[in-house]
């Protein structure tokens, strides 16, 4: 069991299944990101780097793609959805959407990349 499946199982059926949602589009979009652990969250990690973690809140849901820069490039993409510096709150009935998730991931990952170099 991978530490996302472990932390899902943790949670409501619906709770698991609109986290669930988020990570197979990451997937998607990063097919090479594997689950794992970073900062103590479950995740999906792309080079042993943390990509993408979506947690439960008291609120709903909080999007951490590791770092502010995404977060801001976001903001305009985010329909007024509240943000933290690394963080984007939303909830089942208000999600993030496509194209700011979308973007988030990949800047993520390209960040990633250009810090460790071509992989090999």
């Amino acid at each position: 069991m991978t530490e996302v499946d472990a932390y899902l199982d943790e949670l409501s059926p619906a709770e698991a299944e609109v986290i669930r949602g988020y990570y197979a589009r990451a997937l998607t979009l990063v097919p090479e990101a594997v689950p794992g652990r970073k900062y103590g969250m479950a995740c999906l990690t792309y080079r042993d780097r943390g990509l993408v973690a979506i947690i439960r809140t008291e609120a709903g849901f909080s999007l951490f793609p590791f770092g502010s820069e995404p977060v801001a490039l976001a903001r305009p993409l985010l329909d007024g959805l509240p943000t933290t510096r690394g963080g984007v709150q939303f909830t089942a009935d208000r999600g993030v959407p496509d194209a700011a998730y979308d973007g988030m991931v990949r800047w993520t990952r390209d960040h990633i990349d250009r810090t460790l170099g071509p992989t090999r």
